[in-house]
């Protein structure tokens, strides 16, 4: 099987949905002009941050149900995460790369498959290992906003089926009960589980059903190789194509979960983060909000129910077609040729657009718990970062209370079946010695975090 078929994530679906909903729908023009800066400022105790993901930077995360599909064959990874940044042993070197940009907040993740590397048996030492660096975090004047699942499930966890399996919601609230006892006390925010309902956003776009096609029998068959590795009726990870089938189990360890962390700290802000495209129309009658109410509606329940804020993840608007006139097309974005649909739909505008529909929808307080651009070209996101942050201010301006802004990522890291070539991060890591050097868009932010203005 050519492998260049089977590789899938959140990202690279979006792009090819994306790109083939947008074709032939906008012409080659210049660049726009840059806006004349205006300042905004931001509320008093605003969270300034960057988000990680455990299993993205820490390496040899070998308990891991990702970690038997990346060794599996037909590969469905462009290639190994092996020590990825190395971020279990370097941590320090992290820390100090949040303190040289002056962020006040982190987000990352604890791993299931560090705490219970086997189903019912919970390491101290690795307990002990997370309250050391949320120590550290707080020495170093950044509140911790920890993530208690991000992808990465236990590969017990995936052998006994996974989020498929009715027993999971139980399974993953007893984790959190057992990880929130021991280290909430230090945390500033709490987020439940990383994305839940990215693959049922990809979809339901129009025209990704030919796409999903054939990356859907890849994955059966790389799961069922995965299965056969561990001795196992089925393994299932949060890229197995039966999402559906997965989401009330998602939704019921969710709520489970909001309430055993908020047992062992009841002022703990705790809510799950999800992954929001900005649907926009492309043409008059277009029936975008019927889509954003389909792809989202359910989950939007769910949190605002079990949750004291929803976190969004935004990176991408998609414009939606319809039987009416045309509308304008994306505006230009300095370093982006209108011909590459795939980096167009990365608007700044998409954020805002999502932050205030998610918050009117549910009344909740919203934290932007992930926002980022995937580029080697760092000017662009420098560009990107103030324009965003302005996008963002005004839902502020308009009345939505954000509780913060997490950028993706803190460092270049893996990002999953694309490997390390995606780079998010506001700094980059050396591959062979894991050094990290800050980005010229670093010292973007750190100026607009130090004014607490935009």
């Amino acid at each position: 099987m050519d492998d260049r078929n089977t590789r899938f994530d959140r990202r690279t679906a979006l792009t090819a949905a994306a790109t083939a909903l947008a074709a032939g729908t906008v012409g080659l023009t210049a660049p726009a002009a840059l806006a004349a800066p205006a300042v905004r400022r931001f509320p008093k105790g605003f969270r300034w941050g960057a988000s990680t993901a455990g299993y993205q930077i820490e390496g040899n995360s070998v308990n891991a149900d990702l970690w038997v599909m990346e060794h599996v064959k037909p590969q469905t990874f462009a290639e190994l995460s092996g020590d990825a940044d190395d971020s279990y042993h370097r941590w320090r070197e992290d820390i100090a790369v949040m303190k040289a940009i002056g962020l006040n907040a982190y987000r990352f993740s604890i791993e299931w498959s560090r705490i219970e590397p086997e189903r019912g048996e919970f390491s101290q030492a690795q307990l002990d290992y997370y309250r050391r660096f949320i120590a550290a975090l707080r020495e170093a004047g950044i509140e911790p906003v920890v993530t208690f699942y991000h992808v990465a499930a236990p590969r017990w966890f995936a052998a006994a089926g996974g989020w498929l399996n009715p027993e999971s919601p139980d399974l993953f609230a007893r984790y959190c009960d057992r990880a929130a006892r021991q280290l909430a006390a230090e945390i500033g925010v709490a987020c439940t589980i990383n994305e839940p309902q990215v693959g049922l956003t990809y979809r339901i776009m129009p025209q990704s059903q030919a796409y999903f096609g054939k990356l859907d029998e890849a994955q059966q068959v790389a799961h069922a190789a995965a299965a056969r590795a561990m001795g196992s009726d089925r393994f299932v990870t949060m890229n197995h194509p039966d999402i559906k089938g997965m989401t009330p189990q998602l939704m019921a360890a969710h709520e489970k979960g909001f309430a055993a962390i908020k047992a062992a700290r009841g002022d703990l802000p705790t809510g799950v983060t999800l992954n929001l495209v900005d649907f926009q129309p492309a043409n008059e009658g277009s029936p975008y909000g019927e889509l954003r109410k389909a792809a989202y509606g359910p989950w939007l329940e769910v949190a605002a129910r079990a949750g004291d804020f929803i976190g969004v993840q935004t990176y991408r608007q998609v414009r939606i077609p319809g039987a009416g006139a045309k509308l304008p097309d994306f505006p230009d974005m300095p370093y982006v040729d209108r011909a590459h649909l795939e980096e167009l739909i990365k608007q700044p505008e998409a954020l805002r657009n999502t932050v205030e529909y998610v918050h009117k929808e549910t009344g909740k307080p919203i934290f932007v718990t992930e926002n980022g651009l995937e580029t080697p070209d760092d000017r662009r996101r420098e560009w990107y970062i103030p324009q965003v942050l302005k996008q963002l201010h005004d839902a502020i301006d308009a009345g939505v209370p954000v509780m913060g802004y997490m950028h993706w990522s803190l460092i270049d890291n893996f990002e999953w079946l694309q490997g390390f070539k995606p780079q998010f991060g506001l700094a980059s890591v050396d591959r062979k010695t894991f050094a990290r050097k800050l980005k010229p868009s670093a010292a973007v932010y750190r100026q607009i975090i130090r004014a607490n203005a935009v």
